[in-house]
């Protein structure tokens, strides 16, 4: 039997015999030494001027600092489904996609760079109040192949080692203070996903030659994405075709719900822009949420995110956003309201949310928002894509949702991959309501 390694997740030590850590839940993985390769992004974050820092605030208090922000920066890297992979003494190295691979890790890191520098932030006004000196981070991204494993037998524990990890490291050195630098592997991957600067020409150490890096400057929602001139929509005229009569169907006040199901790439969200471009130009308005790989354990996030879409409380202040909400529910328990504006994450921070239990909270609010649903007039596509990434409560919440559609001037639109077999797959809603003959 080999030994249990501290967690890869958040890197508390686990009790002997312990399956899951104590300090964030995940399973508590045996060490393995095993070397192997894997397709990662690797992240670098620095203090800039570190030395500069520690004679003006000494070494305590520089401990002080560095453990506030790292913590931190920790923290935001775990929330992508990274890994630290060590403390620089002045900074960190992640990793995105190793141990568990992520098909996404370039957009993760990207994401968790821009959260790092936003935490860093935090920190600098502390120790620019408290201290009277500048902190701020330079972070560099690049993506490719590296080994990753044990190293050896002794306690170093897990790591990447390889090319890229050095490459990521000297474009952090180039990096501006404040900003993010990107390798061209990098920008190759998130090119339809985030924002960059033009790409500058960087002299960096160990290369003869000046390299190309981009500057990151935003990762917009999936709904806002950056994307290019989009082809004709090819080879997909029965669906099409099947969609636009159930459209036309929801728009006389027949609801119904089409699932699209693939493996990815195969297109399942062209065509749900395609079914959304055709609501729209047939005067229906279109509300959309996404689900996210790295968001699964948040409670309420993907219904959230398509109720703050139907109730257009997006850009509005918390005061208007309440107005907003109450004009359009005006007979709803008052409760019932608290609750659903804490859902969408406008509730007024005076006002206490009613003790209820989380099942009885799910209930209530399920109840709510499929009366409303009953007592809108107005046509409407609702899209929920990539289920199979869908936190468990909004799931059960849109399950009973999808119920009251059929009596709705609706259209809802549902993607997932073939490895999904939830609580919106329909064999499963038909299994719950109506169970199948044993």
């Amino acid at each position: 039997m080999t030994a249990a390694t501290a967690c890869r997740t958040c890197g508390t030590a686990p009790r002997e015999g312990a399956r899951f850590c104590d300090g964030c839940g995940a399973p508590i993985a045996e060490r393995d030494a095993h070397a192997e390769y894997k397709q990662v992004t690797v992240l670098f974050a620095d203090v800039v001027h570190s030395m500069d820092i520690a004679a003006a605030v000494g070494p305590e208090r520089l401990r002080e600092i560095m453990a506030d922000l790292v913590k931190r920066c920790a923290a935001v890297v775990q929330r992508y489904g990274g890994t630290v992979d060590k403390f620089t003494g002045d900074g960190i190295m992640a990793v995105f996609g190793a141990p568990v691979a992520l098909e996404d890790h370039a957009v993760r890191a990207c994401r968790a760079a821009l959260g790092v520098q936003e935490e860093a932030k935090h920190v600098a006004i502390d120790v620019h109040d408290r201290d009277g000196v500048d902190l701020r981070l330079r972070v560099g991204l690049n993506s490719g192949q590296v080994i990753a494993g044990e190293i050896g037998s002794g306690p170093f524990g897990y790591t990447a080692i390889g090319e890229q990890v050095g490459m990521a490291q000297r474009l952090e050195s180039v990096a501006p203070a404040g900003g993010v630098m990107l390798s061209v592997s990098t920008a190759r991957l998130v090119e339809n996903n985030a924002v960059l600067s033009e790409p500058e020409m960087l002299d960096i150490k160990g290369s003869d030659q000046p390299v190309a890096g981009w500057r990151l400057l935003g990762v917009p929602d999936r709904d806002r994405r950056v994307t290019g001139a989009e082809s004709a929509l090819v080879g997909r005229h029965w669906e099409m075709a099947a969609v636009e009569g159930l459209l036309e169907r929801g728009i006389d006040g027949h609801g119904a719900v089409v699932t699209v199901v693939g493996s990815p790439g195969i297109g399942k969200s062209r065509l749900v822009r395609e079914v959304s471009a055709l609501a729209a130009a047939r005067g229906v308005e279109v509300f959309s949420a996404y689900c996210e790989s790295h968001t699964t354990g948040i409670p309420f996030h993907v219904v959230s995110r398509l109720l703050r879409a139907t109730t257009g409380v997006g850009g509005l202040d918390g005061a208007a956003a309440r107005e907003r909400v109450r004009a359009q529910a005006p007979d709803a328990d008052p409760e019932d309201l608290l609750l659903f504006e804490d859902l969408l994450g406008i509730a007024d921070p005076e006002v206490g949310l009613p003790k209820i239990d989380p099942d009885a909270r799910r209930r209530r609010l399920t109840a709510l928002v499929n009366s409303s649903s009953l007592a809108r007039t107005a046509p409407a596509v609702y899209v929920i894509e990539d289920v199979h990434w869908i936190d468990e409560v909004s799931e059960s919440m849109l399950a009973d949702f999808l119920m009251v559609i059929p009596q709705t001037p609706s259209l809802v639109l549902v993607t997932y991959r073939p490895e999904y077999s939830g609580a919106l797959d329909p064999g499963e809603r038909c299994s719950k309501h109506h169970p199948r003959p044993g």
